[in-house]
């Protein structure tokens, strides 16, 4: 058997694994495509709104079917600095409140509601440039994503 044949087998064997790897090296994952995104932070559904509240903040919100309707609420932030955030939702015509605070990097919340088809959601929420909660912006939206 001649040297050179086994060596050009060796290599038509490790050429689809070579050029495997560097397609799973070229194909941008969600992390890889934009590393200054925000996280997803667990909310189910759709997003189904996004609201300014300052120059480097907003407000998500997400609706799913399942459990008979559900919402979900988080204040973004867009820097990667600890920063005050707040959001506090309700669904309206119920007693369900919930908030969630402090210091964070990425966001506020989520906060979910389950059994919220046919019912609108109200929102507020805060952000500081820093973390400081006294300098904050608020915003409140109400009645929204009636579904």
């Amino acid at each position: 058997m001649d040297i050179k044949r086994i060596s050009s087998n060796a290599a038509l064997i490790s050429a689809p694994a070579v050029i495997a790897l560097a397609a799973s090296l070229l194909i941008p994952t969600p992390a890889a495509a934009d590393p200054m995104a925000p996280p997803t932070g667990g909310c189910p559904g759709a997003r189904v709104g996004t609201y300014r509240l300052s120059g480097s903040s907003h407000i998500e919100i997400y609706y799913s079917p399942a459990h008979g309707g559900t919402n979900c609420v988080k204040t973004v932030s867009e820097k990667t600095s600890r920063r005050y955030l707040r959001v506090w939702a309700t669904v309206l015509g119920t007693s369900k409140v919930n908030s969630d605070e402090g210091l964070y990097r990425s966001y506020a919340g989520p906060i979910t509601f389950t059994g919220t088809a046919r019912r609108c959601i109200s929102v507020a929420a805060k952000a500081s440039p820093g973390t400081n909660p006294a300098n904050v912006t608020k915003r409140s939206l109400d009645a929204l994503h009636c579904g």
